[in-house]
């Protein structure tokens, strides 16, 4: 038996619809439909999500078969999120290290690096699938997200607000005695 006919019976023993089953499991109902169909196979995680929600093993849902364990040999492991931490640390080191090669401080580029930075994070949130990062987000991660967020725009907004309130004084002094 195929894992869409295993995840039909599974669906339907428990009188779920395919909604259903795709709103537990965060997924549209296409997707549901397309594994149920044969059209298309999960990924290791998405069968995994499926075994818990099901309380039913591994090798339950996923024994005889053949395409499913061929497309889950062939599956890339490495988490798109994971992927960014590699390449982030990389950059930064490839960074540190041409800089110290050429001889340049971090002061002398701190501006063009913090350019660079916010168009890579403007450029990520443009790109950014909201819906399904809704969707995904636990309670517990949105508050860290939140601190993570906060403590990091915190320097730059107190630098903004202090370079206002000086520009704002020398604006006043020069009016005062002008």
């Amino acid at each position: 038996m195929e894992i869409g006919e295993r995840l039909r019976e599974q669906r339907k023993t428990r009188q779920l619809s395919q909604a259903k089953l795709a709103e537990a499991l965060h997924l549209s109902r296409q997707s549901i439909s397309k594994w149920e169909n044969g059209t298309a196979l999960p990924s290791f995680a998405n069968v995994v999500a499926i075994s818990e929600l099901f309380g039913i093993s591994l090798d339950e849902l996923i024994k005889g078969d053949e395409a499913l364990m061929d497309h889950l040999k062939h599956e890339e492991f490495i988490r798109p999120i994971s992927k960014l931490v590699i390449m982030g640390i990389a950059i930064c080191v490839g960074i540190l290290i041409v800089f110290a090669w050429l001889h340049i401080s971090m002061i002398q580029v701190s501006g063009w690096l913090g350019l660079i930075a916010v168009v890579g994070f403007i450029g990520l949130l443009c790109t950014l699938n909201w819906e399904q990062l809704n969707k995904s987000l636990s309670r517990k991660a949105v508050i860290w997200g939140a601190i993570c967020l906060g403590t990091l725009a915190a320097p730059a907004a107190s630098n903004m607000i202090a370079t206002a309130i000086k520009a704002m004084i020398e604006g006043f002094n020069r009016g005062y005695h002008g």
